[in-house]
């Protein structure tokens, strides 16, 4: 059952166009509707922890601000997608998480590991995260409260008639904080709108305010408002000569003001607004009987108004083919190259080729190369204050990859899950100094190496639920790297992450979910050496679900309940134990 399931899921991150899950040649995880809806998060940062590989370092809770690492790379280094429309900011990679998504209207969320540049151009360098949107859902609300004083709601209403189909999806949360200068309000709204099965527009919209206490550096009172929005238009256009057209068009509007020090905010004030817009044509056909064939171009804009790192614009234009092709039912081969030229920067080519193999029924095998790039931020070009200094020379960093993995599927339902993968990057962009007496500046660092091993088990268990378990292993080299480094030796060399949606007992579910993180980071010697040092948790949340009638649930969510102490960025605390209950109405 699961095998057939396995081979039946259609994905739409492992390739230019959708395919079965049985047929993509690279290591996937694909986190569903039920199981977001099951599981202690409340926020997409928070449903990405169930992936090991994938490392979120949060700076405040409930997705307030999260910075996003697979495989060990920087947080800059993995692509963002909502239904395939990049989101990625080009000021600074720590607003790649403002995703403009209320976690209600998230059919499901994909995670392709290791580059996707040959299909999704920069910034797709160690992993691609792509938030799948619901096209039809029912009507609800929800009602939440809880520590530190929690409070919030969110809404829900969807309607199909005539061929058409409307989602709209609303929520606001606000917090107290649970420390000083740690208090939030985040809102945030999403209209969705098919027609025909052949247009789709879609406009969603986030602010976010909060303390930012020790967020960058120091211990000034600061704060930080974000804001962004975002347009797209997917249109099927129709056939020709054997070809299948479509266009996306996706306009993105993204606003950031920091104040360091709210005492003095005349001397401390940011203000940011970067502008993104794309435009992507596809054309696809059969080729060589169950082979396909696809071809893209796509045009890129984005502009940045600052007061800080100034006025830029940066521009680009990528052509792009893929082929599909299998050879009976056991043997699956796909080889895609992009090329993406910025007006800054030289023409980056970016190949990949993939080769899977169903050995016996129950085993598939796979194996895979990539090449991979990302262009520098404005920040890590631009940027200016009494701590930072940015270097405008520094230069894009690209990457090779290489992975194979295997997909074992056991009597019972059980399903195993195994990879090896290498990746060499070069000219990675890094935030370095000798010691603490100077400012950060960017470099190109020579190299860095990273090799890891994945390895999952997954089960459905029955009464609708769940298990997975999963470790991710690393070891990153950086051996240019002598001095004091912000994010290239800054990771998590061991995860270990178990999820659980126990069956239902009655009308009541639990699902807990288990992290187990090792984190590595250098540190400032007194001789002027730096030396590596170490801290490891593990975190407990828990959902307890109660059925209260055909149309009313109680959710509480325990978060931390072991009540560690730790940081997922240095210097940031994160909250404690802590408590939330939600009321929810649906299916009227």
């Amino acid at each position: 059952m699961a095998q057939d399931v396995y081979r039946q899921t259609v994905v739409v991150t492992a390739a230019v166009t959708p395919v079965e899950l049985g047929t993509a040649n690279r290591t996937l995880t694909v986190i569903t509707r039920d199981q977001i809806r099951a599981l202690p998060a409340a926020s997409i940062a928070d449903v990405l922890r169930m992936a090991a590989s994938v490392d979120v370092r949060a700076r405040g809770e409930r997705g307030v601000q999260s910075d996003f690492s697979v495989r060990g790379a920087g947080f800059g280094q993995v692509l963002v997608l909502v239904d395939g429309v990049r989101l990625n900011d080009v000021q600074s990679g720590h607003h790649n998480g403002d995703i403009p998504v209320p976690l209600d209207a998230v059919e499901r969320i994909e995670v392709l590991h290791g580059p996707g540049a040959s299909l999704f151009g920069a910034d797709a360098f160690s992993g691609t995260v792509n938030v799948i949107t619901r096209r039809e859902a029912e009507s609800s609300a929800t009602l939440l409260g809880g520590s530190n004083g929690l409070a919030g709601g969110r809404a829900q209403w969807g309607a199909a008639n005539r061929g058409a189909s409307h989602v709209l999806t609303a929520s606001s949360e606000r917090s107290g904080g649970f420390m000083y200068d740690r208090d939030f309000v985040t809102t945030a709204a999403r209209s969705q709108s098919t027609f025909g099965g052949r247009t789709r527009v879609a406009v969603s919209w986030l602010r976010k305010e909060f303390g930012a206490n020790n967020f960058y550096g120091g211990n000034a009172p600061s704060r930080e408002w974000t804001d962004q929005t975002l347009v797209s238009l997917n249109q099927r256009i129709g056939a020709s000569g054997g070809w299948a057209f479509n266009a996306v068009g996706s306009y993105r509007s993204h606003g950031d003001r920091f104040v360091f020090n709210q005492t003095r905010p005349e001397l401390s004030d940011n203000r940011h607004r970067t502008h993104t817009a794309v435009g992507t044509l596809t054309a696809g056909r059969r080729v060589t009987g169950e082979g396909s064939l696809t071809l893209g171009t796509e045009v890129g804009q984005d502009w940045i108004r600052s007061t800080n790192l100034g006025d830029h614009e940066l521009s680009r234009v990528s052509g792009f083919a893929e082929w599909r092709q299998p050879f009976g039912r056991s043997v699956h081969l796909d080889a895609s190259l992009r090329a993406d030229r910025y007006d800054e920067f030289d023409t980056s080519w970016n190949p990949s080729v993939g080769l899977g193999w169903w050995a016996t029924g129950r085993v598939r095998l796979r194996a895979s190369a990539a090449r991979a790039f990302r262009v520098p931020t404005f920040t890590e070009r631009y940027y200016s204050d009494p701590a930072n200094l940015a270097r405008p020379e520094v230069g894009p960093e690209s990457a090779w990859a290489e992975e194979g993995g295997a997909d074992v599927f056991l009597p019972g339902d059980w399903v195993v899950q195994a990879a090896a993968f290498r990746r060499t990057d070069t000219n990675v962009i890094d935030w370095l100094r000798p010691n603490a007496t100077v400012r950060w500046q960017t470099y190109n660092v020579r190299d860095v190496d990273t090799v890891g091993v994945e390895l999952g088990v997954s089960r459905d268990l029955p009464r609708d639920g769940f298990l997975r378990v999963e470790f991710t292993g690393l070891d990153v080299s950086a051996p240019a790297v002598t001095q004091l480094s912000k994010y290239a030796l800054d990771y998590a060399p061991r995860s270990f992450v178990a999820t659980a949606v126990l069956p239902r007992f009655g009308r009541v579910r639990i699902a807990p979910r288990l992290d187990y993180r090792d984190r590595r980071r250098p540190r400032a010697q007194p001789d002027g050496t730096v030396a590596v040092s170490s801290q490891d948790y593990v975190l407990l949340d828990t959902r307890l679900t109660v059925r209260l009638s055909s149309l009313l649930e109680l959710m509480v969510d325990g978060t931390n309940l072991f009540d560690a102490e730790y940081q997922e960025v240095a210097g940031v605390a994160m909250p404690g134990t802590k408590v939330a209950a939600m009321l929810v109405v649906s299916g009227w």
